[in-house]
């Protein structure tokens, strides 16, 4: 006799038989209800892929805190190619253009350029606009004091101008506390943000070209023993050397340490 039991007579087998056709509907029931839960976790709207890890983009929750509307042309820049990485490899792409000063009046300062690789940013591009703007008769230049001389990477330099990451910046910087928001001089560097040289700062707008004017003569300046000023009153054109990153009080915009009031 085998070990299975098997139903005896007409009504036993009725019986065993919807006992087997509850178990088997019940357990076609949970089948159905797990593959719901499953196919659940993954309904509703699709996942959307992250923006890059560790990206600032512009129009992305993690952008600056300022716009990046315009290149240093003045010209509209697509947004989905204005971003600047968290971090990159720490390697630089070394600008080779040698200009002169205009002038002939005071202290030669020599100084080369550098832009960390990963950055959408020309390095003889940057060089010369940095180089146009030292060399504006606005500019420190204009106090007969100094003047400087754009070298190619690798010529002998007082100074030495970097476009880098956030995160470079804070390692440059170190001990200062840029918190891969500003930008610094630190020693014989001068360090620029690339967050701010490409989206600039509210305070500015969408005048990203005077901005980095100021951005230059602003770090420059601290190489040339330059502290920070206030605001010297309501309505009053900003000192170049007041911290205008961080906001312009009731002073108004100003990029050049000469700028005359108006």
């Amino acid at each position: 006799m085998s070990g299975l039991l098997h139903p005896v007579g007409p009504e036993s087998a009725q019986s065993y038989w919807a006992r087997r056709a509850l178990v088997f509907g019940a357990a076609a029931v949970l089948a159905v209800a797990v593959a719901l839960i499953i196919s659940g976790t993954g309904s509703g709207s699709e996942a959307q892929p992250s923006q890059r890890a560790g990206a600032y983009s512009v129009g992305s929750p993690t952008a600056s805190t300022g716009p990046a509307k315009l290149p240093a042309s003045g010209e509209a820049k697509s947004v989905d190619k204005v971003y600047v990485p968290e971090s990159a490899p720490g390697t630089y792409q070394a600008a080779e253009k040698s200009v002169r000063s205009r002038s002939s009046y005071g202290a030669l300062i020599r100084y080369d350029v550098r832009v960390e690789e990963g950055l959408s940013i020309d390095p003889d591009k940057a060089a010369l606009m940095i180089q146009d703007v030292l060399d504006d008769p606005r500019s420190w230049r204009g106090t007969g004091r100094w003047r400087f001389q754009l070298v190619p990477v690798g010529q002998s330099a007082t100074l030495h101008a970097y476009i880098v990451t956030p995160n470079a910046t804070d390692r440059l910087c170190a001990p200062y506390l840029t918190r891969g928001e500003v930008s610094c001089r630190n020693g014989d560097r001068v360090v620029l943000n690339a967050k701010r040289w490409l989206f600039g700062v509210d305070s500015y707008g969408s005048d990203l070209t005077n901005y980095r004017r100021y951005l230059v003569n602003h770090e420059f300046g601290h190489a040339l023993g330059k502290h920070h000023l206030d605001c010297p009153g309501p309505g009053r054109l900003a000192p170049v050397m007041m911290q205008q990153t961080k906001g312009l009080g009731a002073c108004r915009k100003n990029p050049w340490p000469l700028a005359g009031q108006d």
